[in-house]
């Protein structure tokens, strides 16, 4: 797909002939599909003209401005114009609808949050389904690291101070189930997906503000996106939900998020233009009783593989 300096994309695709497809099968509106297309970065009279072709029609469309919010039933599609990339779309439940369907499970979207996009889903997973991730994990809990920016090591730091354990893509029948729930309800294929990861956070443990997304500045970092281009998207899922504390806060939203049990949240990072957003600083506030349990899914612009 080719992409023109100033005006964003301007070449269809098989992805994109499809997505259109898809969505208007769907009952997505002409207004809604070139929304979508234009926070996705295609050019505006490209997205109009193509719209209206794949609609049988040229009936004149509204023009939306690029930074409106998009509406529930115009979730936004993640179109990449690198090659070799797969367009997935992000979160989408359907025209009109407040739920998740995957294999007969439903999946309640508790609420939506459009700039950052963030999503809160009911019973991702059922209860045995956590438990026995969580007993998948025992065994292998180790400090969890994080990445350091200079050098691209992994260095235990004080602001993180839970026990995790990795897993590989598809490594167990239970992690290949969840991960291909996983990518139906993000539209991001599993192998977009870094490892399942959990983590366990015992009385007093916490995550202190940070951000999931790469800095290409910072020489360590820039080394990450090697491994399947850089982070777009962070779901976190509660395996456990503790007495009190531990929940996932983004202070620059004011907004914190209870863990649940079986509840998962979402949320995307990567800006229409190609930026990162920044408002999406996030926290693992302190667990104040009991302990946390979450799984972890880092979802990748590109198809990843696990070393640079």
């Amino acid at each position: 797909m080719t992409r023109e300096h100033r005006t964003g994309y301007s070449a269809s695709s098989p992805e994109l002939e499809q997505w259109l497809r898809r969505h208007i099968e769907q009952g997505f509106d002409a207004e809604s599909l070139v929304l979508s297309m234009l926070r996705s970065g295609y050019d505006a009279a490209f997205a109009r003209d193509t719209v209206n072709a794949a609609l049988g029609h040229r009936a004149p469309i509204r023009p939306t401005p690029a930074q409106a919010p998009v509406p529930m039933q115009a979730r936004q599609p993640m179109l990449q114009p690198t090659a070799g990339a797969t367009a997935q779309a992000m979160p989408e439940a359907g025209a009109g609808s407040n739920v998740f369907r995957h294999e007969g499970r439903e999946i309640p979207i508790l609420f939506a949050f459009e700039a950052p996009r963030i999503l809160l889903l009911q019973n991702l997973l059922d209860g045995t389904e956590c438990d026995a991730l969580i007993s998948l994990a025992r065994d292998r809990l180790h400090r969890s690291p994080v990445v350091n920016p200079d050098t691209g090591a992994e260095n235990l730091i004080d602001a993180r101070t839970s026990m995790g354990a990795m897993f590989q893509v598809g490594e167990h029948a239970l992690i290949e189930r969840i991960e291909a729930r996983i990518a139906a309800v993000t539209g991001l294929p599993a192998d977009h997906g870094e490892g399942l990861q959990i983590l366990n956070y015992k009385p007093g443990g916490e995550y202190q503000p940070h951000f999931d997304f790469f800095n290409p500045q910072r020489p360590g970092e820039a080394r990450q996106l090697r491994v399947g281009g850089q982070r777009v998207a962070t779901l976190v899922i509660y395996l456990n939900s503790p007495p009190a504390g531990g929940a996932t806060a983004f202070p620059r939203l004011g907004l914190e998020v209870a863990p649940v049990k079986g509840n998962a949240v979402f949320f995307s990072y990567k800006l229409p233009d190609g930026g990162l957003d920044e408002r999406t600083l996030h926290a693992g506030l302190p667990v104040e009783s009991g302990e946390k349990w979450i799984a972890t899914k880092w979802l990748r612009e590109l198809p990843y593989r696990s070393k640079p």
